[in-house]
């Protein structure tokens, strides 16, 4: 099973992007987490899509400040993808997906008066 996490980090300042693909263990971790949260929830205790996402905040957000004044390291998860599965805050994925968009669009148009 593969498993990336999103979430925004907290670094200089401002909050900024974090992406990270989980080793064999920390999978191990995320799965064994949601079941557990399953079996108080769900009726047939089988892990729904916010126990996975739920699981991954417990297993890598990091608050080192407070709400209002984050500090360096602080770090929110808001989305993991499992195998080819999407689970997460939808206004942040389009954050996301748009920063990504500007970035590509950046390099190709460098490249481009680079050539």
């Amino acid at each position: 099973m593969r498993v990336i996490i999103f979430a925004e980090e907290f670094k200089n300042g401002a909050w900024d992007v974090w992406e990270h693909t989980c080793s064999p263990k920390e999978v191990q971790q995320i799965t064994h987490s949601a079941l557990t949260l399953a079996a108080g929830s769900t009726p047939n205790g089988r892990p729904a899509h916010k126990d996975f996402l739920e699981s991954a905040r417990r297993t890598f957000n990091v608050a080192r400040g407070t709400a209002e004044t984050p500090k360096d390291g602080d770090i929110q998860v808001y989305c993991i993808c499992v195998d080819q599965t999407v689970i997460g805050v939808c206004e942040k994925i389009r954050q996301y997906s748009e920063r990504i968009t500007e970035v590509h669009q950046f390099a190709e148009v460098a490249l481009g008066k680079s050539a």
